[in-house]
């Protein structure tokens, strides 16, 4: 067995370091439609099969001509419509052209209609010349081949999560489905006899279950598949066939609460029986408690606190990132960025402070102390910052602040 149970508390940057270590990405792949494919990982380098555009391409509806055309007026003999094939004119003339006509061959610039100086033959209905302009750029109003999109361009990488930004680039190149790495899957067990489902009457001494909604949703953020929430009881016997069972069908357990010191705190006590464990008490507050164990090679089962926010942050800080890693995501890790605070905040001497706090123009604005199980803090905030021991903070410091959707 490897187990890690410090007496002394643990650097957060430390055990993260290690957390994500024991994370590599999943392997296994499968292709999907277009349709299908916002919030997935891409399992191979995306190339464009052509170029965009592939034919010198109109950019203005007007005429367009040859900046080699002799005389000053050019007969005007066709008029050109996107979509259509490139046709073939003679030598010295112009044709009326679409944004997004292609260009016949010889012809190189565009004027548009507005700015076309045009003479039409009052003897000949629908017959009209165009005088060549002088000062036009060859090339002018022309879209050339691959400007847009080169052809073997990688337009995205391996690694890449997609977005709803990506899907038209793909569908512009006639990709119609994609390899992505297989979603990640999760059960997600909260334990404690005092839990009650949302929506069951309430009775004094219970408490309702937000930690298994709010765990789920965070996943839902992620290319994740929550398999199962499930409550655990407190008794060791259904916390040890939940977990060793759970452990085999998943990739990730999630277990909420049942962790700590408590005596019916069984979760920890099946985890420490594990062929692999971890336990630590992190210098920081909320999200002091962390443990990881795996038995056998089976899942990782991460332990997050009970209190909601604790729990919040700790998925946040560990399992998070984790999780994107095992994705196969790239970059996995999330980047903070340096604010302004916008007040001063008391001085700590012995542990860092996660912080919710909301992000303005000025800079950021801290929520009000709260609790480790108040989650009310949460639909008011944007990200949050790390306050560390030992340091004064005044207004108008630079802290360290991530958003809770800066992981893209």
């Amino acid at each position: 067995m490897l187990q890690k149970n410090p007496n002394n508390l643990s650097q957060y940057e430390e055990v993260k370091a290690f957390v994500h270590a024991q994370f590599l990405a999943l392997q296994e792949t499968e292709m999907l439609p277009l349709q299908d494919l916002v919030g997935r990982v891409l399992a191979e380098d995306i190339a464009s099969p052509l170029s965009l555009p592939s034919w010198p391409q109109s950019a203005m509806d007007g005429y367009a001509f040859s900046s080699q055309a002799k005389g000053g007026f050019l007969p005007v003999v066709d008029c050109l419509y996107a979509g259509e094939p490139p046709k073939q004119v003679a030598g010295n003339v112009a044709v009326r052209i679409m944004t997004g006509a292609l260009l016949p061959k010889g012809l190189d610039t565009v004027v548009p209609f507005e700015e076309a100086m045009v003479q039409s033959d009052s003897n000949f209905e629908h017959t009209e010349k165009l005088l060549k302009p002088a000062h036009l750029a060859v090339g002018w109003h022309v879209k050339p081949v691959g400007s847009d999109v080169q052809q073997g361009q990688v337009l995205l990488a391996k690694g890449h999560k997609i977005s709803t930004r990506d899907i038209g680039l793909i569908a512009s190149v006639g990709i119609h489905q994609v390899k992505v790495f297989r979603k990640v899957r999760v059960a997600i067990l909260a334990s404690g006899d005092e839990l009650l489902v949302p929506g069951e009457a309430y009775r004094l001494g219970k408490t309702y279950d937000a930690n298994s909604y709010q765990i789920a949703a965070l996943c839902a953020t992620l290319p994740v598949e929550v398999v199962a929430c499930v409550r655990l009881f407190d008794d060791v016997e259904s916390v040890s066939n939940a977990l060793n069972t759970w452990s085999q069908q998943v990739d990730v357990v999630l277990t909420l609460g049942g962790a700590s010191a408590g005596q019916k705190d069984f979760i920890k006590t099946v985890m420490a029986s594990y062929e692999e464990s971890w336990f630590w008490k992190l210098s920081m507050k909320p999200a002091k408690p962390f443990a990881m164990a795996r038995q056998h090679k089976g899942a990782w089962v991460l332990a997050l606190p009970g209190n909601p926010l604790a729990a919040f942050m700790s998925f946040q800080l560990f399992a998070f990132e984790a999780l994107a890693k095992l994705s196969g995501q790239v970059p996995w890790q999330r980047k903070p960025t340096s604010q302004r605070l916008l007040s001063a905040m008391p001085t700590h001497l012995d542990k860092a402070r996660w912080i919710q706090v909301m992000k303005t123009e000025l800079g950021v604005l801290p929520m009000p102390n709260v609790s480790a199980s108040q989650l009310s803090v949460l639909s008011g905030a944007s990200g949050f910052i790390r306050l560390l021991p030992n340091v004064d903070y005044h207004e108008g410091t630079s802290v360290e602040y991530w958003a809770y959707d800066c992981a893209k």
